[in-house]
Protein backbone atom coordinates (compact mmCIF):
# COMPACT_ATOMS: atom_id res chain seq x y z
CA UNK A 1 0.00 0.00 0.00
CA UNK A 2 3.23 2.26 0.77
CA UNK A 3 4.03 2.15 -2.84
CA UNK A 4 0.98 2.92 -4.37
CA UNK A 5 0.34 5.66 -2.64
CA UNK A 6 3.78 6.97 -3.30
CA UNK A 7 2.55 8.13 -6.83
CA UNK A 8 5.14 11.45 -7.71
CA UNK A 9 8.19 9.60 -8.52
CA UNK A 10 6.34 7.35 -11.14
CA UNK A 11 4.32 9.84 -12.43
CA UNK A 12 7.45 12.46 -13.22
CA UNK A 13 9.39 9.39 -14.54
CA UNK A 14 6.46 8.30 -16.82
CA UNK A 15 6.11 11.84 -17.84
CA UNK A 16 9.58 12.66 -18.55
CA UNK A 17 10.32 9.88 -21.06
CA UNK A 18 6.36 9.29 -22.04
CA UNK A 19 6.42 13.32 -23.35
CA UNK A 20 6.89 12.08 -27.06
CA UNK A 21 4.43 9.43 -27.22
CA UNK A 22 1.88 11.85 -25.30
CA UNK A 23 2.55 14.75 -27.74
CA UNK A 24 2.07 12.70 -30.17
CA UNK A 25 -1.17 10.90 -29.28
CA UNK A 26 -2.89 14.42 -28.28
CA UNK A 27 -2.05 15.62 -32.11
CA UNK A 28 -3.12 12.67 -33.75
CA UNK A 29 -6.24 12.99 -31.97
CA UNK A 30 -6.89 16.68 -32.18
CA UNK A 31 -6.32 16.36 -36.22
CA UNK A 32 -8.85 13.05 -36.32
CA UNK A 33 -11.51 14.43 -34.20
CA UNK A 34 -11.44 17.76 -35.43
CA UNK A 35 -12.02 16.56 -39.04
CA UNK A 36 -14.77 14.05 -38.00
CA UNK A 37 -16.82 17.40 -36.34
CA UNK A 38 -16.21 19.85 -39.75
CA UNK A 39 -17.73 17.05 -41.37
CA UNK A 40 -20.62 16.36 -38.69
CA UNK A 41 -21.26 20.25 -39.39
CA UNK A 42 -21.23 20.56 -42.86
CA UNK A 43 -23.07 16.59 -43.78
CA UNK A 44 -25.78 16.83 -40.55
CA UNK A 45 -26.02 20.20 -38.99
CA UNK A 46 -26.32 21.83 -42.23
CA UNK A 47 -28.83 19.43 -43.66
CA UNK A 48 -31.79 21.18 -45.00
CA UNK A 49 -34.70 18.64 -46.00
CA UNK A 50 -35.75 21.53 -48.86
CA UNK A 51 -32.41 21.06 -50.23
CA UNK A 52 -32.39 16.87 -50.44
CA UNK A 53 -31.89 15.30 -53.90
CA UNK A 54 -33.65 12.00 -54.00
CA UNK A 55 -31.06 9.15 -53.62
CA UNK A 56 -31.30 6.55 -56.40
CA UNK A 57 -31.82 4.02 -54.20
CA UNK A 58 -35.39 4.12 -53.49
CA UNK A 59 -35.69 1.91 -50.21
CA UNK A 60 -33.27 4.11 -48.75
CA UNK A 61 -34.71 7.21 -49.97
CA UNK A 62 -37.75 5.96 -48.41
CA UNK A 63 -36.27 5.58 -45.04
CA UNK A 64 -34.20 8.74 -44.81
CA UNK A 65 -37.68 10.52 -45.74
CA UNK A 66 -39.27 8.59 -42.67
CA UNK A 67 -36.21 9.88 -40.59
CA UNK A 68 -36.64 13.39 -41.66
CA UNK A 69 -40.49 13.06 -40.89
CA UNK A 70 -39.47 12.09 -37.34
CA UNK A 71 -37.04 15.24 -36.86
CA UNK A 72 -34.26 12.40 -36.09
CA UNK A 73 -32.46 12.92 -39.77
CA UNK A 74 -29.52 14.86 -37.88
CA UNK A 75 -28.72 12.41 -35.02
CA UNK A 76 -28.87 9.46 -37.95
CA UNK A 77 -26.32 11.12 -39.78
CA UNK A 78 -24.12 12.23 -36.85
CA UNK A 79 -23.93 8.68 -35.63
CA UNK A 80 -23.89 6.89 -39.29
CA UNK A 81 -20.85 9.13 -39.73
CA UNK A 82 -19.12 7.84 -36.50
CA UNK A 83 -19.81 4.65 -37.47
CA UNK A 84 -18.68 5.23 -40.89
CA UNK A 85 -15.30 6.11 -39.46
CA UNK A 86 -14.87 3.05 -37.17
CA UNK A 87 -15.47 0.67 -39.58
CA UNK A 88 -12.22 2.23 -41.37
CA UNK A 89 -10.54 1.43 -38.03
CA UNK A 90 -11.87 -2.22 -38.05
CA UNK A 91 -11.06 -2.95 -41.55
CA UNK A 92 -7.64 -1.33 -41.11
CA UNK A 93 -7.08 -4.14 -38.02
CA UNK A 94 -5.83 -6.61 -41.73
CA UNK A 95 -3.17 -4.55 -42.19
CA UNK A 96 -2.49 -2.10 -38.78
CA UNK A 97 -2.09 -5.49 -36.89
CA UNK A 98 1.07 -6.63 -38.51
CA UNK A 99 2.40 -3.31 -38.99
CA UNK A 100 2.39 -2.64 -35.10
CA UNK A 101 4.91 -5.93 -35.15
CA UNK A 102 6.92 -5.29 -38.19
CA UNK A 103 7.09 -1.30 -38.03
CA UNK A 104 8.23 1.28 -34.89
CA UNK A 105 5.57 2.97 -33.01
CA UNK A 106 7.56 6.21 -34.56
CA UNK A 107 6.65 5.57 -37.88
CA UNK A 108 3.31 4.04 -37.24
CA UNK A 109 2.35 7.25 -36.28
CA UNK A 110 3.92 9.17 -39.13
CA UNK A 111 2.21 7.22 -41.49
CA UNK A 112 -1.24 7.51 -39.75
CA UNK A 113 -0.96 11.44 -40.06
CA UNK A 114 -0.29 11.34 -43.43
CA UNK A 115 -3.09 9.18 -44.06
CA UNK A 116 -5.65 11.43 -41.80
CA UNK A 117 -3.92 14.61 -43.51
CA UNK A 118 -4.59 13.48 -47.25
CA UNK A 119 -8.17 12.43 -45.67
CA UNK A 120 -8.55 15.84 -44.80
CA UNK A 121 -8.67 17.29 -48.45
CA UNK A 122 -9.58 14.25 -50.39
CA UNK A 123 -13.01 14.57 -48.65
CA UNK A 124 -13.46 17.91 -50.55
CA UNK A 125 -13.24 16.27 -54.13
CA UNK A 126 -14.87 12.68 -53.38
CA UNK A 127 -17.53 10.64 -51.20
CA UNK A 128 -17.06 11.70 -47.81
CA UNK A 129 -18.47 8.35 -46.66
CA UNK A 130 -15.87 6.37 -48.52
CA UNK A 131 -13.09 8.90 -47.49
CA UNK A 132 -13.25 8.65 -43.78
CA UNK A 133 -13.73 4.83 -43.99
CA UNK A 134 -10.25 5.33 -45.29
CA UNK A 135 -9.22 8.13 -42.49
CA UNK A 136 -10.59 5.50 -40.11
CA UNK A 137 -7.94 3.02 -41.55
CA UNK A 138 -5.61 5.33 -41.15
CA UNK A 139 -6.14 6.97 -37.60
CA UNK A 140 -6.57 2.98 -36.65
CA UNK A 141 -2.37 3.17 -36.89
CA UNK A 142 -2.12 6.03 -34.52
CA UNK A 143 -4.39 4.19 -32.50
CA UNK A 144 -1.97 0.77 -32.61
CA UNK A 145 0.89 3.19 -31.66
CA UNK A 146 -0.78 4.38 -28.69
CA UNK A 147 -1.57 1.03 -27.26
CA UNK A 148 2.13 -0.39 -28.02
CA UNK A 149 3.96 2.41 -26.21
CA UNK A 150 1.93 1.83 -23.22
CA UNK A 151 3.40 -1.62 -22.30
CA UNK A 152 6.95 -0.63 -23.40
CA UNK A 153 6.92 2.88 -21.03
CA UNK A 154 5.78 0.72 -18.42
CA UNK A 155 8.46 -1.49 -18.69
CA UNK A 156 10.80 1.40 -18.90
CA UNK A 157 9.89 3.28 -15.80
CA UNK A 158 8.85 0.64 -13.53
CA UNK A 159 5.44 2.04 -13.29
CA UNK A 160 2.42 0.26 -13.65
CA UNK A 161 0.65 -0.09 -17.27
CA UNK A 162 -2.72 1.45 -15.32
CA UNK A 163 -0.62 4.35 -14.79
CA UNK A 164 0.74 4.88 -17.82
CA UNK A 165 -2.23 4.29 -19.87
CA UNK A 166 -3.93 6.75 -17.83
CA UNK A 167 -1.63 9.62 -18.60
CA UNK A 168 -1.64 8.47 -22.51
CA UNK A 169 -5.28 8.32 -22.37
CA UNK A 170 -5.57 11.88 -21.10
CA UNK A 171 -3.67 12.71 -23.59
CA UNK A 172 -5.61 11.16 -26.33
CA UNK A 173 -8.96 12.93 -24.61
CA UNK A 174 -7.72 16.23 -24.43
CA UNK A 175 -6.64 15.84 -28.11
CA UNK A 176 -10.48 14.82 -28.95
CA UNK A 177 -11.53 17.33 -26.68
CA UNK A 178 -9.45 20.55 -28.30
CA UNK A 179 -10.01 18.70 -31.66
CA UNK A 180 -13.69 18.45 -31.25
CA UNK A 181 -13.42 22.09 -30.31
CA UNK A 182 -11.74 23.50 -33.19
CA UNK A 183 -13.58 21.33 -35.80
CA UNK A 184 -16.89 22.74 -34.58
CA UNK A 185 -15.33 26.82 -34.37
CA UNK A 186 -13.51 26.08 -38.09
CA UNK A 187 -17.14 25.27 -39.20
CA UNK A 188 -19.15 28.16 -37.42
CA UNK A 189 -17.00 30.64 -38.26
CA UNK A 190 -15.27 29.89 -41.70
CA UNK A 191 -17.56 30.38 -44.54
CA UNK A 192 -15.03 28.31 -46.79
CA UNK A 193 -14.91 24.47 -46.86
CA UNK A 194 -11.59 24.63 -48.74
CA UNK A 195 -10.22 26.98 -45.84
CA UNK A 196 -11.67 24.55 -43.28
CA UNK A 197 -10.15 21.70 -44.38
CA UNK A 198 -6.86 23.26 -45.47
CA UNK A 199 -6.35 23.72 -41.64
CA UNK A 200 -6.78 20.81 -40.58
CA UNK A 201 -4.33 19.39 -43.16
CA UNK A 202 -1.62 21.67 -42.16
CA UNK A 203 -1.77 20.05 -38.74
CA UNK A 204 -1.89 16.96 -39.09
CA UNK A 205 1.43 18.14 -41.03
CA UNK A 206 3.01 19.41 -37.85
CA UNK A 207 2.08 16.57 -35.97
CA UNK A 208 4.93 14.22 -37.96
CA UNK A 209 7.10 15.89 -36.01
CA UNK A 210 5.83 14.77 -32.73
CA UNK A 211 5.09 11.67 -33.85
CA UNK A 212 9.06 10.71 -35.52
CA UNK A 213 10.07 11.27 -32.05
CA UNK A 214 8.91 8.74 -30.22
CA UNK A 215 11.21 6.55 -29.28
CA UNK A 216 10.18 3.91 -26.54
CA UNK A 217 12.67 0.20 -26.30
CA UNK A 218 11.31 -1.57 -28.81
CA UNK A 219 10.97 -5.39 -29.18
CA UNK A 220 12.50 -6.71 -31.93
CA UNK A 221 10.46 -6.26 -35.61
CA UNK A 222 8.38 -8.89 -36.56
CA UNK A 223 8.28 -9.51 -40.57
CA UNK A 224 5.11 -8.01 -41.72
CA UNK A 225 4.39 -11.17 -43.89
CA UNK A 226 4.67 -13.00 -40.80
CA UNK A 227 2.48 -11.16 -38.83
CA UNK A 228 0.01 -11.14 -41.57
CA UNK A 229 0.52 -15.15 -41.79
CA UNK A 230 -0.25 -15.72 -37.93
CA UNK A 231 -3.02 -12.92 -38.29
CA UNK A 232 -5.98 -15.11 -37.92
CA UNK A 233 -4.27 -17.63 -35.09
CA UNK A 234 -2.34 -15.06 -32.85
CA UNK A 235 -5.98 -13.17 -33.09
CA UNK A 236 -8.09 -16.02 -31.90
CA UNK A 237 -5.52 -17.07 -29.33
CA UNK A 238 -6.12 -13.43 -27.73
CA UNK A 239 -9.86 -13.72 -27.86
CA UNK A 240 -10.05 -16.90 -26.12
CA UNK A 241 -7.63 -16.31 -23.34
CA UNK A 242 -8.97 -12.19 -22.27
CA UNK A 243 -12.97 -11.87 -24.31
CA UNK A 244 -13.53 -10.68 -21.06
CA UNK A 245 -11.22 -7.77 -21.52
CA UNK A 246 -11.91 -6.84 -24.45
CA UNK A 247 -15.28 -7.25 -24.27
CA UNK A 248 -15.86 -4.87 -21.10
CA UNK A 249 -13.53 -2.19 -22.63
CA UNK A 250 -15.28 -2.19 -26.04
CA UNK A 251 -18.82 -1.99 -24.94
CA UNK A 252 -17.62 1.46 -22.62
CA UNK A 253 -16.13 2.81 -25.54
CA UNK A 254 -19.28 1.98 -27.64
CA UNK A 255 -21.24 3.38 -25.09
CA UNK A 256 -19.02 6.77 -24.39
CA UNK A 257 -18.63 7.75 -28.09
CA UNK A 258 -22.52 7.16 -29.12
CA UNK A 259 -23.56 9.16 -25.82
CA UNK A 260 -21.12 11.59 -26.07
CA UNK A 261 -22.64 12.41 -29.82
CA UNK A 262 -26.23 11.76 -28.31
CA UNK A 263 -25.74 14.63 -25.45
CA UNK A 264 -24.50 17.15 -28.10
CA UNK A 265 -27.23 16.41 -30.60
CA UNK A 266 -29.74 16.54 -27.52
CA UNK A 267 -28.27 20.28 -26.39
CA UNK A 268 -29.22 21.60 -30.25
CA UNK A 269 -32.75 19.58 -30.17
CA UNK A 270 -34.16 19.33 -27.34
CA UNK A 271 -32.54 21.67 -25.16
CA UNK A 272 -32.60 24.66 -28.03
CA UNK A 273 -28.69 25.63 -27.70
CA UNK A 274 -26.62 26.92 -30.30
CA UNK A 275 -24.41 24.86 -31.81
CA UNK A 276 -21.46 26.80 -30.80
CA UNK A 277 -22.78 26.31 -26.66
CA UNK A 278 -23.99 23.06 -27.11
CA UNK A 279 -20.27 21.72 -28.44
CA UNK A 280 -18.82 23.00 -25.37
CA UNK A 281 -21.05 20.40 -23.45
CA UNK A 282 -17.89 17.69 -24.68
CA UNK A 283 -15.22 19.44 -22.08
CA UNK A 284 -17.27 18.36 -19.30
CA UNK A 285 -17.32 14.18 -19.96
CA UNK A 286 -14.00 15.01 -21.40
CA UNK A 287 -12.39 16.62 -17.84
CA UNK A 288 -14.35 13.72 -15.97
CA UNK A 289 -12.32 11.68 -18.63
CA UNK A 290 -9.21 13.09 -17.48
CA UNK A 291 -9.91 12.80 -13.87
CA UNK A 292 -11.20 9.03 -14.32
CA UNK A 293 -7.97 8.14 -15.91
CA UNK A 294 -5.45 9.59 -13.67
CA UNK A 295 -7.37 7.56 -10.53
CA UNK A 296 -7.99 4.13 -12.31
CA UNK A 297 -4.72 3.05 -11.19
CA UNK A 298 -6.23 3.41 -7.12
CA UNK A 299 -9.21 1.13 -8.99
CA UNK A 300 -7.72 -2.37 -9.92
CA UNK A 301 -10.07 -4.14 -8.46
CA UNK A 302 -13.10 -6.07 -9.80
CA UNK A 303 -16.01 -4.72 -7.29
CA UNK A 304 -14.94 -0.83 -8.40
CA UNK A 305 -15.14 -1.70 -12.12
CA UNK A 306 -18.48 -3.16 -12.39
CA UNK A 307 -19.98 -0.01 -9.56
CA UNK A 308 -18.27 2.37 -12.06
CA UNK A 309 -20.27 0.55 -14.98
CA UNK A 310 -23.84 0.33 -13.19
CA UNK A 311 -23.83 3.65 -12.05
CA UNK A 312 -22.89 5.16 -15.43
CA UNK A 313 -25.76 3.01 -16.74
CA UNK A 314 -28.27 4.55 -14.06
CA UNK A 315 -26.77 8.19 -14.95
CA UNK A 316 -27.32 7.99 -18.81
CA UNK A 317 -30.64 6.67 -18.33
CA UNK A 318 -31.71 9.16 -16.09
CA UNK A 319 -30.04 12.14 -18.70
CA UNK A 320 -33.39 12.80 -20.37
CA UNK A 321 -35.49 13.13 -17.28
CA UNK A 322 -33.41 15.27 -15.08
CA UNK A 323 -31.37 17.72 -17.58
CA UNK A 324 -33.50 20.65 -18.58
CA UNK A 325 -30.69 23.20 -19.09
CA UNK A 326 -26.50 23.46 -19.87
CA UNK A 327 -25.60 23.48 -16.48
CA UNK A 328 -27.80 20.18 -15.21
CA UNK A 329 -26.24 18.60 -18.76
CA UNK A 330 -22.42 20.08 -18.13
CA UNK A 331 -22.74 17.64 -14.01
CA UNK A 332 -24.10 15.08 -15.77
CA UNK A 333 -21.55 14.71 -18.68
CA UNK A 334 -19.06 15.27 -16.49
CA UNK A 335 -20.09 11.89 -13.98
CA UNK A 336 -20.70 10.01 -17.04
CA UNK A 337 -17.11 10.66 -18.36
CA UNK A 338 -15.96 9.68 -15.23
CA UNK A 339 -17.01 6.49 -14.54
CA UNK A 340 -16.63 5.80 -18.29
CA UNK A 341 -12.59 6.31 -17.83
CA UNK A 342 -12.23 4.54 -14.20
CA UNK A 343 -13.95 1.66 -15.61
CA UNK A 344 -12.55 1.19 -19.18
CA UNK A 345 -8.85 2.09 -18.68
CA UNK A 346 -8.48 -0.27 -15.72
CA UNK A 347 -9.28 -3.26 -18.34
CA UNK A 348 -7.53 -1.75 -20.95
CA UNK A 349 -4.37 -1.39 -19.33
CA UNK A 350 -4.46 -5.31 -17.97
CA UNK A 351 -4.80 -6.34 -21.50
CA UNK A 352 -1.81 -4.30 -23.04
CA UNK A 353 -0.19 -5.84 -19.75
CA UNK A 354 -1.20 -9.20 -20.43
CA UNK A 355 -0.41 -9.41 -24.47
CA UNK A 356 3.03 -7.39 -24.13
CA UNK A 357 3.82 -10.29 -21.84
CA UNK A 358 3.25 -12.79 -23.87
CA UNK A 359 5.68 -10.83 -27.24
CA UNK A 360 2.48 -9.26 -28.65
CA UNK A 361 2.33 -6.01 -27.56
CA UNK A 362 1.87 -4.70 -31.22
CA UNK A 363 -0.77 -7.22 -32.02
CA UNK A 364 -2.23 -6.37 -29.12
CA UNK A 365 -2.42 -2.62 -28.79
CA UNK A 366 -4.47 -3.49 -32.66
CA UNK A 367 -6.47 -5.48 -31.29
CA UNK A 368 -7.59 -3.62 -29.01
CA UNK A 369 -8.13 -0.63 -31.33
CA UNK A 370 -10.20 -3.34 -33.21
CA UNK A 371 -12.12 -4.18 -30.71
CA UNK A 372 -13.22 -0.70 -29.33
CA UNK A 373 -14.12 0.40 -32.85
CA UNK A 374 -15.84 -3.07 -33.46
CA UNK A 375 -18.06 -2.16 -30.52
CA UNK A 376 -18.04 1.68 -31.86
CA UNK A 377 -19.32 0.88 -34.97
CA UNK A 378 -22.03 -1.56 -33.61
CA UNK A 379 -23.54 0.49 -31.20
CA UNK A 380 -23.58 3.48 -33.53
CA UNK A 381 -24.92 1.70 -36.29
CA UNK A 382 -27.65 0.60 -34.27
CA UNK A 383 -28.53 3.83 -33.00
CA UNK A 384 -28.32 5.17 -36.23
CA UNK A 385 -30.63 2.12 -37.63
CA UNK A 386 -32.93 2.47 -35.08
CA UNK A 387 -33.27 6.24 -35.69
CA UNK A 388 -33.95 5.89 -39.15
CA UNK A 389 -36.26 2.98 -38.97
CA UNK A 390 -38.18 5.13 -36.38
CA UNK A 391 -37.90 2.32 -33.54
CA UNK A 392 -36.55 4.42 -31.13
CA UNK A 393 -36.82 8.30 -30.54
CA UNK A 394 -33.81 10.87 -29.71
CA UNK A 395 -34.98 10.54 -26.13
CA UNK A 396 -34.54 6.79 -25.83
CA UNK A 397 -31.81 6.06 -27.57
CA UNK A 398 -30.30 7.30 -23.65
CA UNK A 399 -32.51 4.37 -22.46
CA UNK A 400 -30.91 1.78 -25.07
CA UNK A 401 -27.51 3.01 -23.81
CA UNK A 402 -28.15 2.51 -20.12
CA UNK A 403 -29.13 -1.05 -20.95
CA UNK A 404 -25.32 -1.92 -23.08
CA UNK A 405 -23.60 0.06 -19.03
CA UNK A 406 -25.56 -2.76 -17.16
CA UNK A 407 -24.49 -5.76 -20.14
CA UNK A 408 -21.11 -4.01 -19.95
CA UNK A 409 -21.09 -4.30 -15.55
CA UNK A 410 -22.56 -7.80 -16.30
CA UNK A 411 -18.85 -8.88 -18.27
CA UNK A 412 -16.49 -7.27 -16.19
CA UNK A 413 -18.09 -9.48 -13.47
CA UNK A 414 -15.77 -12.29 -15.58
CA UNK A 415 -12.89 -10.75 -15.57
CA UNK A 416 -9.36 -10.89 -13.08
CA UNK A 417 -7.56 -7.95 -11.84
CA UNK A 418 -4.45 -6.39 -10.23
CA UNK A 419 -1.82 -4.60 -11.54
Amino acid sequence: MSQRLSLSPSIGSVLAKALPAVLATGMASLGFAGLKFVLIGELALDFDPAQHQPLPIAWFEAIVQECIHKNAIKEAITQGLAAAITLGVILGYLVNAPLAGAWTTARLFVSSGIGVGLGALLVLFLNPWLIMVLVGIAYGAACAARGKCVPLLAHQTGASNTLVSGLINTSMVLGLLTGTLVGTVLYDKLDSTFLRHGILAVFLGLSLFAGAAVRPPEPAPIPFATGVADLWRGSLSLIQRYWALLTCGGLAWGIASAASLAIFVDAVERLKLEETTAITLVLFPALGAILGNLVSHLMVRRRWVVTAFVLMGIIIASFPLIVVGYWTAAIFALVVGGLFAAGSNVVDARFLKKAAEEGEAGRGSTMMSLTHSLFIFIVGTGLAIALLLGAITSIQQFGFLAGIAIVTAGVAGFIKLGD
